[in-house]
């Protein structure tokens, strides 16, 4: 995966999802990454089971990905098109 800069600049990508793990008596919690060379972006999304936990994450994922892209000035892409393969 790379981010291809506006500028013709292009950085490896990565982009992890973790397992969900629960957290307190009834709450579960869904770790991920987006990183590139020269940026990062740890977080994760919270639900009431695991899946709950995974879907709120991915959802997010799209979310991030979209706004990483418009204030950094340049695309993803995964297997040589756009996008980040979510």
């Amino acid at each position: 995966m790379f981010f291809v800069r506006n500028t013709g600049e292009r950085e490896t990508a990565s982009l992890r999802v973790g397992l969900p793990v629960m957290v307190g008596d009834e709450t579960w919690y869904c770790p991920y990454e987006l990183r590139t060379d020269t940026r990062t972006k740890v977080f994760g999304m919270h639900g009431v089971d695991a899946l709950q936990a995974l879907e709120l994450t991915m959802k997010t994922l799209s979310v991030e990905v979209d706004y990483w892209e418009r204030s950094q000035n340049g695309k993803f892409y995964f297997l040589d098109e756009e996008g980040a393969g979510i």
